[in-house]
């Protein structure tokens, strides 16, 4: 083969470099190919690692979840626990025959003792009245003592936060409070002034109503506060209705149904008492113990010609006379006397840290008041007004006790109607005697 056959034979055959590409071709395809499938699962790989490492740390947290929820269940199980063991002897407090007016005091101790708040307050309800005052919710008992919140501070009935847990009669938490459902229905109103947001509130409800309210700040006890506070509320309402009942049964015995001012045997009860403290501190005195002995004194009286005015105008009216004339005296003596219907038409006024010419003075100021009111058919009467005629006795010089003080003040008033009637006089030594400047003239209605 010549040289030109040579040449065209080397054409012919691939050269080193297309046989390189030739034969990487078919790999690079093969490559791709694998590529293709190796990627997508690599990346469902990853994802699938990422997913499990994300419930992994899911089931972590859950885990943790539990087991704080495990600690918290147990803490507030030991809480309740230690909670109703104690309850037995917090109940007894509570039912150990209290007034109304003690029950918020001790409510607030068993609070302290068994929450450690922050802050702590017991509210009682006040009705509204006639004069157009709303019913709202009053301290009777605060801690710390103080505090910005002071007992006697108010807020309203029906408005913000306390007005809406003693509405819808529920326990309700912070959280329930703050909860959007909860936040529509509270009425706009004043917070209780110098208490931080209270964390819970539990009104104090028997048969329906509403008596009062507790609201404690930041209890510091550990366990499960809302529910303890539900059930010292629930306690505290029905030793508070049951105090209120044996006051209004109380109140019921010691009150005249007519004039509504004290019955005789309530005066009687209590002058005796009386007339023992004022003895005791007679004794302490000579005994040349410190403090000044107690005076008393009382003013014993009636209406004068009550039979004439009821003769005239009818037991009716005499009964709106008696009525009217209590309500008069009410109004003119002193927060501390005991003022009271004695029998029929007469009355009984007592009057601590009196002596017989403080007494006397009292006594001269109602005889005038009564003459120059104007009662229903008073022109009408003997001496052309409504008046009284009475006695005044003090201890010890009229008597040594009850008895013998009223039967001096009696015959004191036996002789102000012997001489004349509408007069005062002071009983002294089986005589007695009227008080300075007069004091039987008539005065016109």
């Amino acid at each position: 083969m010549g040289t030109a056959g040579v040449r065209a034979a080397r054409a012919l055959l691939p050269t080193a470099q297309e046989v390189y590409v030739g034969s990487s071709i078919p790999f690079l395809l093969g490559l791709a190919v694998t590529a293709g499938v190796m990627i997508p699962l690599l990346l469902r790989l990853r994802a699938s690692a990422a997913e499990a490492k994300a419930e992994a740390e899911t089931l972590r947290q859950q885990l943790g979840a539990e087991r704080q929820s495990k600690v918290q269940l147990q803490e507030d199980q030991r809480f309740l626990t230690q909670f109703l063991k104690d309850f037995p002897r917090l109940a007894r407090e509570l039912y150990s025959g209290l007034t109304e007016r003690q029950i918020p005091g001790v409510l607030l101790g068993i609070i302290q003792r068994s929450l450690d708040p922050h802050q702590a307050a017991v509210l009682v309800k006040r009705s509204g009245d006639k004069g157009g005052r709303a019913p709202s919710f009053v301290v009777a008992a605060s801690y710390p003592e103080g505090a910005a919140l002071r007992v006697g501070a108010e807020v309203p009935a029906d408005a913000g936060e306390i007005g809406f847990a003693a509405e819808a009669q529920l326990v309700v938490s912070r959280q329930d409070l703050q909860a959007e459902t909860t936040v529509s229905r509270i009425k706009p109103g004043p917070a209780l002034g110098g208490m931080a947001q209270p964390d819970i509130i539990a009104p104090l409800v028997f048969d329906q109503e509403t008596l009062g309210v507790i609201a404690i700040a930041r209890p510091r006890k550990s366990g499960d506060p809302k529910a303890a506070l539900h059930l010292v509320a629930q306690t505290g309402a029905q030793v508070l209705h049951t105090a209120a009942q044996v006051s209004r049964m109380k109140i019921t015995a010691e009150m005249d149904g007519l004039t509504r001012v004290f019955n005789k045997k309530h005066m009687e009860q209590t002058l005796g008492e009386l007339v023992y403290k004022a003895a005791c501190s007679a004794y302490d005195q000579r005994s040349g113990q410190a403090g000044p002995p107690t005076t008393l004194s009382l003013f014993l009286f009636d209406l004068d010609h009550f039979k004439n005015y009821n003769d005239q105008n009818g037991h009716l009216a005499g009964d709106k006379l008696l009525q009217e004339l209590a309500g008069l005296v009410e109004q003119h003596i002193r927060k501390d006397d005991l003022f009271g219907r004695f029998g029929g038409e007469e009355f009984l006024l007592v009057l601590p840290h009196a002596n017989a010419s403080q007494a006397m003075a009292a006594a001269e100021k109602l005889r005038k008041v009564i003459a120059g009111h104007s009662f229903a058919f008073g022109d009408k009467q003997p001496l052309k007004t409504i008046s009284i005629s009475g006695g005044v006795a003090e201890y010890p010089h009229d008597g040594l006790d009850s008895a013998s003080l009223l039967h001096a003040a009696d015959a004191a008033l036996y002789e102000a109607k012997r001489q004349g009637r509408n007069r005062v006089l002071r009983a002294s030594g089986g005589g007695a005697q009227a008080p300075a400047g007069g004091g039987g003239e008539v005065r016109a209605s």
